[in-house]
């Protein structure tokens, strides 16, 4: 028998201050202590609590990875949305976003598997996105749509392991309970990307159309290919990859060594080969098929910043309104500031109130702003109000986490059928066709919301009948001495 010290053969030993740790060692008063119990009164202060005080050994390793991972990752969502706002802002619904959705779509999968290889990890998505500014420059000379069409399914290859890849390594980092927060702050900047690209465009409109003989959207691409060449190289110092990757520089032997046994301790396990037997897991649960249908019918629900800027140029056009074009390209972004302000909260009080609240809050006033729009014929500032409130759908993808990425099949073609620019600005079959998928969205995640709760109690059932096996046999083995 091996003695009680042994790690074992396939255990990772690491060398910390002279002596040697093992992976498999308990992690040392952390996060794993119990948390405080707060009323729900008081629950809403957990906004402001990113490093909780009950953790005690590992605060510092987490402003690391908040200052490195979450930053770079954020940062690398913000430059894959500057683009899109650009060219939706340029083209609204068309066929360029499509060939981008669908060169995403069929890269989803290989590019997952790159980015779950520890020895990869670290190099894939950098690497990626310095190919993707290069082409950012490329678009700013593209003469035909035949030329666009390529270059967007390019770049929706390239930008790939960005959303989906993002969240699966902030989720191998981040314990569950500190990744709804972090996850929120890493959607927002999508948002403040395309506020940041209307405010853009407005500028190279105002300040840079006609320059070199170019028009202002050609100089936008080159401004997004500056911006994005330099952050994408920087990711080669600050994207750390999978925690069973090479340790980043800006960790300790220690701090690396505690990134993995907490995530261990929260059953979290190292990323390992596909296997045909997880394939068959996959596909044998119910929360594969309740993710697909629930997120596609929510990727499919709204498009706020592109169908407020085609109202505000029909209104401008046909009703006397004095809007100039760099204000109906800035007026939409007070959408994406409503979505910020809404996903931060909502991330936050998804930890301390059900989930179901926070999910019937954001879908109802998804709903109501949808309603009044089918409706169309309403006092122009309740108009305004709707069109605003659309920014709460984006609290909803956070809190779909384990549900992103499937759905983009839909999403590639649904704006352009249900939402042509033919029929704009107002879309009786399309806000008609949103008010059911917002319905569908919120029954099915409550449909999901039931049945892992019945998971859960059939679990818990589990586990207390082996314990009470495990302490029969205790009390079968023990020996009584007088």
């Amino acid at each position: 028998m091996a003695p009680a010290n042994n790690p074992g053969p396939h255990t990772t030993t690491t060398v910390v201050n002279g002596s040697t740790e093992h992976l498999n060692d308990p992690v040392p008063g952390s996060s794993t202590n119990e948390a405080p119990v707060r009323s729900y009164k008081t629950a809403w202060m957990y906004l402001f609590d990113w490093y909780p005080s009950h953790y005690s050994t590992e605060k510092k390793m987490l402003r690391k990875l908040d200052a490195f991972l979450l930053t770079f990752c954020s940062i690398a969502f913000f430059l894959k949305w500057l683009d899109s706002s650009n060219i939706n802002n340029a083209y609204v619904y068309s066929l360029f976003g499509t060939f981008y959705n669908v060169g995403y779509l069929i890269c989803q999968i290989p590019s997952m598997m790159i980015l779950s290889r520890p020895k990869l990890a670290p190099f894939f998505l950098p690497t990626m996105e310095v190919l993707w500014s290069v082409l950012t420059f490329a678009q700013s000379r593209l003469d035909s749509a035949q030329t666009i069409y390529g270059t967007r399914f390019l770049l929706g290859v390239l930008e790939t392991p960005v959303a989906s890849g993002s969240l699966y390594i902030m989720s191998s980092w981040y314990r569950p309970e500190e990744l709804f927060k972090r996850a929120g702050v890493w959607y927002i900047s999508n948002n403040v990307a395309v506020m940041f690209g209307g405010y853009l465009q407005a500028a190279a409109y105002t300040n840079l159309d006609g320059v070199g003989g170019m028009q202002g959207w050609r100089w936008l691409f080159i401004i997004d290919g500056c911006i994005s060449l330099p952050l994408a190289i920087a990711g080669y110092f600050m994207f750390p990859g999978l925690p069973a990757s090479r340790k980043p520089w800006w960790l300790t032997e220690e701090q690396h060594l505690l990134a993995r046994r907490r995530m261990r301790d929260a059953g979290v396990q190292e990323s390992k080969n596909l296997s045909w037997k997880l394939i068959k897991r996959v596909f044998s649960t119910w929360h594969f098929y309740l993710a697909v249908l629930c997120y596609t019918f929510f990727l499919s629900s709204s498009y706020p910043t592109g169908q407020m800027a085609l109202w505000l140029k029909y209104e401008a056009a046909h009703r006397g309104h004095k809007w100039t074009v760099p204000q109906i390209n800035t007026i939409p972004t007070a959408v994406s500031a409503v979505s910020v302000v809404v996903t931060i909260l909502a991330t936050s009080l998804c930890m301390v109130y059900p989930l179901w609240t926070v999910m019937t809050v954001v879908q109802g006033c998804t709903l109501f702003s949808i309603v009044v729009l089918l409706v169309w014929n309403v006092p122009i500032g309740l108009h305004f109000t709707a069109y605003f409130m659309l920014g709460f759908t984006a609290a909803v993808t956070p809190i779909l986490i384990p549900w992103l990425t499937v759905g983009w099949g839909i999403y590639s073609f649904y704006p352009i059928a249900v939402f042509p620019v033919l029929e704009a600005p107002r879309w009786k079959k399309g806000y008609a066709v949103e008010v059911v998928f917002v319905c569908m969205v919120y029954i099915l995640f409550m449909l999901g919301q039931y049945l892992q709760r019945h998971d859960d109690k059939k679990a818990a059932a589990h586990v207390m009948v082996v314990d009470e096996e495990k302490l029969g046999d205790e009390f079968t083995h023990m020996e009584i001495k007088s």
